[in-house]
Order: C-alpha cells, then structure tokens, then sequence
C-alpha cells in the first residue's frame, strides 16, 4: 500500500515519529519529514510554513499527524495556554490543509490523556477537540480526505529525549538511574500504568493507516504494570542496587490501563524495549560528554 506513495509525517523527530519514517521507508514509501526540531522553520502552528514547505511542493497520498506538546501534568496546570495554544493551532492547520489540498488519508495522534481529563485537562481538550474536528470535516466533505484516530497510551522508546527535563516517566528514571547513584521515585510505586514502546505505536498506526477503522484505536498494550516493578527493571538494566520509593509523595492516579479495542497486538515485551532505551541513552550520554 505504501510502495512508492509520498508520505508525510509531522512529528517526525519524535519518539514514535522516527520510529514510523523508518518502517514507512522499509515499506517503500517516498517520506516527507516536517518537525520544527530538525528544521526551525518547519511550525505547524504556522499555517503558511506547512502550506509553502510541503503543500504546495509535494503531492502528498497520506498524512500522519504527530505534533504535540509534552509536559508534565504538573507543567500543563500552571501554563495550560502554553500547551492549548498552540496544539489547537497546529492541529488544525493540518487537518484542514490536508482537505484544501487532496490528501487521500490522514491519522490523527491523539492522547491517552482524552480518557482521563482530570489530570490533563487542558491538553486533553485540545486532543479532543482536533478529534471532533476530522469528524466534522467528514460530515461536510464525505468524497474528501479519509480520517482515522489513534490514542496511543505511555510511549516509551530508544529514540526519546534523555535530557528533556519534563521527559515521562520511562525516561525520567533511566535518566535517574544513569546519572545517579540511587533511584529515588515519588510515590509508593503501586500506582499502575500502560506502557507501549514506540515501535509497536508506529507499526499499530501504519495499520491503522491502511484499514482506516471508524473507531477511535487505542493503541496499548492493554495490560498494567506498576511503577515499582518498572523502576526495578530499569535499576537493573543499569546497574542500580538501590531504589527508594516516598510513600508521601503520590504520583498519579492508582490506576491508568487502557482496554485493546482493536485487532492489534504489541510485540515489544518491556524488558527488552526498556534495554533498547538504556542502550541508546548510554550512547547519547557518551557523545554528549
């Protein structure tokens, strides 16, 4: 399906988007990247940016969407309009771009975040709303662009961002583990969350993109594993002896598993994906001394 189609990917220096433009060039398609972090003036809260750098160049077949904002729960309370602002406004670019110009099939990234707003309210209404924005596009242009959704849940992966300091919690404590003597962790540990590694949510969405289901995709891996027993493995992978929880400092809801409601089904057990992470960490730290 891929072979010889010109794809775009927006988002593609992230930590699923480096992971899809690797499997769609392996399928064979011809891929346009656009991420403003390779490339400054590639904004797509800048509507002429997207238009006059891949529109108006390109003839795209088939747009993945993956621009966000990332920050922690804590981050996006105290400054919702820096994380709102600007997700309204990219997402909406592309979803209507990709109309104006012809685009055949485009998925949208959408957030785990959307099943639990109380912690991620203002994001999470971003997401919803750029949702509802592709279905409204449907209902008045039902002969145009095609839309599927994907809410992919706790992305880890060897390609994330190791000194971003607002990193999720994969990350955050190999960071933790590599440049620390202990493994110190907010919380009890008990709290329990769904963990994908990047690999499987660019492949998951690669499949999306060519069935196109009508229903939202939750993109997980529909089983919980709790913060102690992750911290455990990533001390180990590294080499770490200790590992202190604060029971006083609760971290999050006791509970985050989203439910697999999809023909799909991860490959990437997390002890080996989280070894993968260690691996390529060690490597940047070492280049970046």
């Amino acid at each position: 399906m891929f072979k010889y189609k010109k794809v775009l990917v927006i988002g593609s220096s992230g930590l699923i988007g480096k992971e899809l433009v690797i499997q769609l060039k392996e399928l064979g398609a011809s891929v346009e990247s656009f991420d403003i972090t390779e490339h400054p003036g590639d904004d797509v809260t800048d509507i002429k940016s997207l238009e006059e750098g891949i529109y108006e160049q390109y003839n795209i077949d088939y747009v993945f969407h993956l621009f966000g904002v990332k920050g922690s729960p804590k981050r996006t309370s105290e400054k919702p309009v820096d994380f709102m602002g600007p997700m309204l406004q990219g997402d909406t670019n592309s979803i209507m771009l990709a109309q104006e110009y012809g685009v055949k099939r485009f998925l949208y990234t959408s957030s785990i975040a959307v099943e639990q707003m109380e912690t991620d309210f203002y994001p999470a209404w971003a997401k919803m709303t750029a949702e509802h924005l592709t279905k409204a596009m449907h209902i008045q242009y039902p002969e145009g662009t095609k839309y599927c959704i994907v809410r992919p849940a706790n992305v880890y992966g060897r390609y994330d961002k190791f000194d971003n300091p607002n990193s999720m919690v994969v990350t955050s404590l190999i960071r933790k583990a590599l440049t620390e003597d202990k493994l110190e962790v907010w919380g009890d540990g008990t709290q329990i969350r769904d963990f994908i590694n990047a690999k499987d949510v660019a492949r998951g969405m690669i499949q999306a993109m060519e069935q196109m289901p009508e229903e939202t995709v939750n993109l997980c891996s529909g089983e919980g594993v709790t913060i102690k027993d992750l911290a455990w493995t990533i001390a180990d992978e590294c080499g770490v002896k200790i590992v202190s929880f604060d029971p006083d400092k609760p971290r999050g809801a006791d509970s985050r598993v989203m439910q697999l409601n999809w023909d799909f089904k991860p490959e990437v057990e997390i002890k080996q994906g989280i070894k993968e992470a260690v691996h390529e960490a060690n490597n940047w730290y070492s280049r970046s001394q």
